[in-house]
């Protein structure tokens, strides 16, 4: 009687399971380049899950670089992903770790121009301002994250700022908002903000009509490192992404 080839047959078994990952959306994540910022720095998306997935979430971090906690919070959530791909089935997760990496650079919260990016989107209410930009979309950085919108047309997104200490929305996202306040037993309450002008939550939550909701996290609270902030407020994006 032969021996079956042992190492053939891990090969073979490593070969199933890497296809069985590519067919499910679930291999190594797709990096896009959004754009680049007004000193070159690239402003990048991890893309996870397969373009054909019933549903697409968007996850934005740093848009003020002044308020960098969601940052280090893109890099646990991506383990999770990794960890845990059933929980997240039939979902693509568009994730922008950095939107504004030269102010995040510097921790600054405008962009190399002065600009607030969080007021330079093409919503109904904004206003002339100095730091709004001098047309909307006038940065760089607020034209990678229109992209993103246009390519991925996400059905929810959700913005990392701090220090507001609550989770606010925009459009449709009262319910999504909740469920993201309960996930983490209210450590961070709902709160309507209200709408700031030519912000990103202004154009995606009314002129999309999308829900997008903004979780403001305490400030100072990335000192506390990564593993400290998922604990305290990873189950809150991923109710986000489960949309319950």
């Amino acid at each position: 009687m032969t021996c079956p080839n042992i190492a053939a047959i891990a090969r073979s078994l490593t070969l199933l399971a890497l296809l069985a990952m590519a067919s499910s959306g679930r291999a190594n994540p797709e990096e896009m380049v959004l754009g680049q910022s007004v000193d070159g720095r690239p402003i990048t998306a991890q893309v996870h899950g397969a373009e054909t997935a019933a549903q697409t979430v968007l996850v934005i971090a740093s848009i003020h670089g002044s308020e960098p906690a969601g940052t280090p919070l893109m890099g646990r959530l991506e383990a999770w992903l990794a960890d845990h791909p059933d929980d997240w089935a039939g979902r693509r997760v568009v994730i922008v770790a950095v939107a504004n990496p030269d102010g995040y650079a510097r921790r600054e919260r405008f962009n190399t121009h002065g600009v607030d990016l969080n007021r330079n989107f093409p919503a109904d209410n904004r206003t002339e301002h100095a730091t709004h930009g001098e047309t909307p979309l006038s940065e760089p950085e607020s034209r990678a994250l229109m992209r993103a919108l246009q390519t991925f047309n996400p059905e929810r997104v959700v913005s990392l700022h701090q220090p507001l200490l609550c989770v606010d929305y925009d459009g449709p996202g009262e319910e999504l908002a909740t469920a993201m306040s309960n996930a983490i037993e209210g450590r961070l309450p709902v709160k309507k903000l209200g709408g700031r002008p030519g912000s990103l939550g202004s154009y995606v939550g009314e002129v999309l009509g999308k829900p997008i909701v903004t979780l403001e996290l305490p400030k100072g609270v990335e000192e506390q490192g990564a593993d400290r902030l998922w604990n305290d407020y990873g189950a809150a994006l991923v109710a986000f992404i489960r949309g319950n």
